[in-house]
């Protein structure tokens, strides 16, 4: 039962039991039992009958969970748990606003036909049945006017969507530009998801971020490992608490269009080498995307920026722009310190700024600052 891998992780020493996410993983344990087919304990015998079951049968309607709450108190990790318990293969975890861009994609691609969304939404349907969409929020007047019709198709088709967000539905998209066209979304995932409010009080973010240098030099083999332990400690998805192996190693991200190589990964944290993220090919518009979607970036080995480096210290500086306005975490391992770590006349004045966000970015009231998307 879910239940039980979630309290097998008190063995943990940065693993903390709580009483709300428990109730809120009861309810997602009464989905897991609805989609496979159980009808009382998940032991094995029971678990193999109704996977068999739900294999061989038709897609079963079903409501699915809408999980709202504060910043920090275990919602995207509650959701993994489930996806990754979860024993079907037509299922997709996918942050929201690569999913909209996805659909944005998709749309871009279909010419000539009336209802363009409902094809989408068909396609996704013949293969997915649960989809899980981590970070759910509309800010944007173009995914406020597709969703309502994309979440109409996938509702009519019995797909099963599990959201996280921090906005309670009624809220969504508030004060936004032609907000009443946006209701009938609002009314369509009250009608198809139980809303559950994740009550928590402590945001088990900032105390992971307790104490921990975010700024680290020299480059050396110590300063790495503290990275790395940092990393797997804040990393909430099943790449780390649920198989107990680092996340994962050497993987590609897809960011406008174009792979770019990443250390380490999980699904709101990357980790980049300065040389990948600064280096030739990249721009401002990657840093803006890379921003939107993950909550906390490492960078490692940033060498002490002089005139061999002034396109990678420009590009630097757009990095932490960017970042800093969305209130990214940053994890950096440099050559030398901060106050150090540009000395090149035509950007030196422009560098004083970035100095200034990388100090400030260490401080407690930054680390609480929620990330805006």
């Amino acid at each position: 039962m879910l239940i039980d891998e979630y309290k097998a992780l008190s063995a943990r020493n940065d693993f903390f039991l709580d009483a709300e996410q428990e109730k809120a993983i009861n309810k997602f344990q009464e989905l897991y039992n609805k989609i496979i087919g159980l009808k009382g304990s998940s032991n094995s015998i029971l678990g193999n009958i109704g996977l068999n079951l739900f294999n061989s049968s038709s897609k079963k309607t079903g409501k699915g969970i809408y999980l709202h709450g504060g910043v920090g108190i275990g919602k995207t990790f509650i959701m993994d748990m489930f996806y990754k318990e979860l024993p079907i293969n037509n299922k997709k975890r996918i942050h929201f606003h690569r999913f909209m861009n996805d659909i944005h994609e998709k749309l871009n691609n279909i010419k000539n036909i009336e209802n363009p969304i409902d094809l989408v939404a068909n396609e996704i349907s013949n293969n997915i049945q649960v989809l899980c969409l981590d970070e759910f929020i509309i800010n944007d007047i173009a995914d406020a006017m597709i969703l309502g019709e994309l979440l109409k198709g996938l509702f009519a088709n019995n797909v099963i969507v599990i959201f996280t967000s921090n906005t309670e539905p009624k809220n969504l998209y508030k004060d936004g530009l032609q907000r009443e066209k946006f209701l009938y979304a609002i009314d369509l995932i009250e009608k198809h998801t139980e809303v559950i409010h994740l009550q928590g009080k402590k945001d088990y973010r900032l105390l992971k971020f307790g104490n921990v240098r975010t700024y680290h030099y020299p480059c050396n083999d110590q300063s790495d490992i503290n990275m790395q332990q940092y990393f797997s400690s804040i990393s909430p998805d099943w790449f780390n608490w649920f198989t107990r192996k680092p996340v994962f190693e050497g993987a590609t991200i897809r960011i406008n269009d174009r792979d770019i190589d990443v250390r380490f990964l999980s699904s709101n944290t990357v980790w980049f080498k300065f040389k990948v993220i600064c280096g030739n090919g990249r721009s401002q518009n990657d840093y803006i995307e890379i921003s939107k979607i993950y909550k906390n970036v490492f960078i490692s080995d940033v060498p002490k920026l002089n005139e061999s480096y002034i396109d990678e210290a420009r590009r630097f500086i757009n990095l932490i722009d960017e970042f800093y306005d969305r209130h990214v975490k940053v994890i950096i391992s440099a050559e030398t310190s901060i106050e150090d770590l540009c000395n090149i006349k035509k950007i030196n004045n422009d560098f004083k700024r970035t100095k200034s966000r990388l100090k400030e970015m260490q401080s407690d009231e930054y680390m609480k600052k929620q990330h805006k998307q």
